[in-house]
């Protein structure tokens, strides 16, 4: 009982283009990466003309493949081919789709599921895209083809760079979802303390260690978003790519002279470092203007140098910290634990992002460990100034009783002294009240208890770190929605949709919130209605409503979601045998002057801004929508929305 079991692996191997996963336990393990040898033609080749040119490894770039004894390079195209082999049809699969190399079409048994970005013949043909989406398998089949064309023309390396997941999709969007909160919570962490320390800066500008800090850390919680969950990729028009691209990497060339120059601020008294800051600093400016000025298939091979570079820098710093460790600099064992991690994590990702290793990115939780030491470095700190000021003011007082002709200048350096004294305290209690230091708690929990937290476990301190700032944002990104859909000016993406499947993706999001209090949910709309509508904005519509409903239902009530009106327009209602909603609220319950929210049947909150973003969208289409409600017996709120 006292030892830990070694987790199951399940990871099959492609060989020659069949992956068999016959014997593929999905309940055991929900996702499989599709590894292994993949057939592979040099060229552009529709899946039914496919004819391979040789066999290639994936995950990993084509540079390396060869036909005819010629090199593949890195520019270019290509077609990947692997038959993956079920023991029997299963419904609700899906793809992850990692990093490509830049542009693909994705086919399933020569039907087109996705294409990514745009390939094309060439570089002014194709629109590189590194977006990771997820794409669902809309067919129940004991042989899936997949095929795979890829175009190339912006990066040195080229075709699958990482792996291709496929599983059960509830359990892929989960790690996704997953992945995106951990990105958020690193992201916030690092930020607010990036941003604290410019803060702590603007307040105190003698010691600049804080400004270069908090600009360090604001950098790479902005690379966090390029790495991992690739997020300022999903939210940003493949058209920018060329752009988001050059700023992926100038955050990675700036992070060198920041922490440089950091450790200046740090340890002025080691007077040789100052050449070597110069040194790192005229290095990365050549590589930042070349960034800038050159294409990314060419900066691309300076970046290489650079990263080459940073290896070397790496070890420097570590001889320099060995030596102010041995100076006893006032914080240099602490600022060497931090930086030993740090350092370490970010060689994994330069090797990961190399395709030298296959392995997650984890500069994000080196950063934190940094941050940790830094922080309490900073405590120390602040600790060892504040018995100075006490000091000083003790001397001061002194001073005061044995020269009385100094009394008034005495006052003032006292008065000075103790506006310091204030100030200092003002920080550290404003530091230890501040909502980050919980989120920095639960980080630390994680990473001390990480080899005994379960996966579910885990999820759940994350949930809860992620929860202190999601609400702040659900409430500006509700907000903003809410403005751009009076003000007019938010776009609506109108496509003709099947509205069963919606409302049922909608529960799925809200099952385990369902399940938690026993309610049945019905969906009783009939499976051939249709509606031109923005997919997002009529998903929010529901998730709104349906959530709603269960925060105000009670243990084994019912949720009924129907169609009341095929025949013009169509009425969609969302009913329930809840507590109900008190006859004085229901004039509010659409304005957004006057937050109309209370706690639900198990002291659940919210914004009070979900039902006035659902009126908005329902106007933005001249629909109407209306309430009504017994206290104790439950609501039904319906809502029509013209055919267009």
């Amino acid at each position: 009982m006292g030892c830990s079991q070694k987790a199951e692996v399940y990871s099959p191997q492609a060989k020659d283009g069949i992956l068999d996963l016959r014997d593929w336990d999905i309940d055991r393990f929900p996702t499989v990466a599709l590894d292994g040898d993949w057939e592979f033609a040099d060229a552009i080749l529709a899946p039914e003309t496919f004819s391979k040119d040789g066999i290639i490894s994936v995950p990993g770039a084509w540079n390396s493949f060869t036909k005819n004894g010629n090199r593949h390079e890195g520019e270019g195209l290509g077609t990947y081919k692997l038959t993956v082999l079920l023991d029997k049809p299963v419904k609700d699969l899906a793809f992850q789709i990692g990093d490509v190399s830049t542009a693909f079409k994705l086919f399933l048994n020569g039907k087109l599921l996705i294409e990514n970005g745009k390939i094309g013949n060439s570089r002014a043909q194709m629109l590189p895209s590194y977006k990771h989406p997820i794409v669902l398998i809309d067919e129940e089949s004991k042989e899936l083809k997949l095929t795979l064309q890829i175009s190339n023309f912006y990066h040195i390396t080229g075709g699958l760079r990482k792996s291709i997941k496929i599983g059960n999709t509830l359990a892929v969007f989960e790690e996704k979802k997953r992945q995106v909160a951990l990105g958020w919570v690193v992201f916030g962490a690092t930020f607010f303390m990036g941003l604290y320390h410019l803060i702590l800066f603007l307040m105190r500008r003698v010691d600049k260690s804080a400004l270069w800090f908090g600009l360090f850390c604001i950098d790479l919680s902005i690379r966090g978003f390029f790495t991992g969950s690739v997020f300022i990729y999903e939210v940003t028009p493949d058209s920018l790519w060329v752009y988001i691209h050059k700023l992926d990497i100038l955050t990675f060339v700036l992070a060198l002279p920041l922490f440089s120059v950091f450790l200046k601020a740090v340890f002025p008294g080691e007077k040789f470092h100052y050449y070597f800051n110069y040194i790192f600093i005229c290095v990365s400016f050549v590589f930042f203007i070349l960034v800038l000025a050159l294409p990314s298939t060419e900066y691309m091979n300076y970046i290489r140098i650079f990263q080459g570079f940073v290896g070397v820098s790496i070890l420097y710093f570590f001889i320099m910290i060995a030596l102010c460790i041995f100076r006893r600099r006032e914080g240099a064992i602490l600022f060497a634990l931090g930086s030993l991690i740090l350092f370490l994590t970010t060689l994994n990702d330069i090797l990961n992002q190399s395709l030298i290793i296959k392995a997650e990115y984890l500069a994000s939780w080196g950063l934190l460990a940094f941050l940790f030491s830094q922080t309490v470095m900073l405590s120390v700190r602040f600790s060892n100034a504040f018995v100075r000021l006490e000091e000083l003011q003790k001397s001061l007082e002194q001073k005061v009783s044995e020269r009385t002709k100094e009394l008034a200048e005495a006052k003032h350096i006292a008065e000075e002294a103790n506006s310091l004294k204030d100030t200092f305290l003002s920080l550290v209690t404003h530091d230890l009240r501040s909502p980050i230091t919980t989120v920095i708690g639960i980080l630390q929990l994680i990473r001390n208890d990480y080899q005994q937290l379960d996966d579910e476990s885990l999820l759940e301190w994350i949930s809860r770190a992620e929860y202190t700032s999601s609400q702040s944002l659900e409430m500006i990104a509700t907000l903003l929605d809410l403005n751009r859909l009076k003000s007019g000016s938010f776009p609506l993406d109108n496509s003709l949709i099947y509205v069963y499947p919606e409302v049922e993706g909608v529960l799925a999001k809200l099952l385990p919130q369902a399940e938690a209090k026993k309610i049945r949910v019905i969906n009783e709309i009939p499976d051939d209605v249709k509606l031109n509508v923005d997919r997002t904005l009529f998903s929010e519509i529901f998730i709104n409503l349906i959530s709603n409903s269960i925060k105000f239902c009670r243990e084994n009530d019912t949720i009924r979601i129907g169609l009341s009106n095929e025949k013009n327009d169509p009425e969609f209602f969302v009913e329930d045998t809840g507590i109900g909603i008190p006859k004085d609220m229901i004039p509010n319950l659409f304005l957004t002057e006057i937050k109309s929210t209370r706690l639900g049947t198990k002291n659940e909150s919210g914004t009070g801004l979900g039902l006035p973003l659902v009126y908005s969208i329902i106007k933005a289409y001249n629909g109407k929508i209306s309430v009504e409600s017994v206290e104790k017996n439950g609501s039904k709120v319906t809502f029509c929305i013209p055919r267009v």
